[in-house]
């Protein structure tokens, strides 16, 4: 998820604006399980076959649907075979076949759960696309480089292997703006609250605010703080009360996260 900031504007506020390097969401915020990558495996001599780098949150999904694009038709491909994840986290492998001259195009998390029967859709959270601009982060695109050799080196002749259920064409989403990071509509004023104004208490605070995939925040939390808990609860409270436009990725809107950064400045 790309994260960005903006500042408020009030008279006993000094304002900045803050831009900062992309960060993933947290899977716990939107999914508790998520896509780091998706490998295509013709390289070593398996065309047809992909493997698809797993980060799932601590908890007791053993159960995720994960829903495939080729450029011609939709599948669902299921996996009912995770372990519940420990207090840690778990990272995981899995691995699917393509139809003959099926080619992954899309892929993201549906719907998790603890079986088949019983699964939650998730939002959507940012999907694998085939034809996705480079990373700006180097340090992320490194990341997905390494877990992309993983999901290589972990692949072998005695791997269990998933056939995806296809049902139905795909259709190709069109827009004027296929990929956009998330923004403000209509940011809320902070107040200054009176506590922090009768000792003439100052500082800066980030608030990283969680959107779902129809741009609602859902979450918020203060990610850095004044130092004086006030002006933190004000910055949050004023954060959850803006309005804003979640990321799009390929014409898709996707849950993401935004960074509401004020700096409050004493009353002289």
């Amino acid at each position: 998820m790309k994260t960005f900031a903006f500042a408020a504007s009030l008279a006993v506020l000094a304002t900045s604006l803050i831009v900062l390097p992309a960060a993933p969401a947290r899977a716990n915020a939107f999914c508790p399980v998520t896509v780091s990558t998706v490998m295509n495996l013709a390289q070593v001599g398996q065309p047809s076959t992909y493997g698809v780098f797993l980060d799932v949150d601590p908890g007791d999904a053993t159960s995720v649907r994960l829903r495939v694009d080729s450029s011609a038709n939709r599948y669902a491909v299921d996996f009912n075979d995770l372990t519940p994840a420990s207090q840690s986290g778990a990272r995981i492998h899995r691995y699917f076949t393509m139809p003959v001259g099926e080619k992954v195009v899309a892929a993201w998390i549906e719907s998790t759960g603890t079986s088949p029967e019983i699964r939650t859709e998730c939002p959507v959270t940012r999907p694998f696309q085939a034809d996705a601009p480079p990373l700006s982060d180097p340090r992320t695109s490194a990341a997905i480089d390494a877990d992309k050799r993983s999901v290589l080196d972990s692949f072998s002749t005695r791997t269990p292997l998933v056939t995806p259920q296809s049902f139905g064409k795909f259709e190709p989403r069109g827009c004027t703006q296929p990929y956009a990071p998330p923004r403000a509509i209509n940011a809320a004023d902070p107040e200054m609250p009176a506590e922090a104004s009768a000792v003439h208490a100052s500082g800066s605070v980030i608030v990283r605010v969680d959107l779902d995939e129809t741009s609602s925040p859902i979450g918020g939390t203060v990610v850095r703080s004044s130092g004086f808990a006030p002006l933190d609860r004000s910055a949050l409270n004023a954060a959850l009360k803006s309005t804003y436009k979640t990321e799009t990725f390929a014409c898709r809107p996707i849950a993401s996260s935004y960074q509401y950064a004020i700096t409050f400045k004493a009353p002289q």
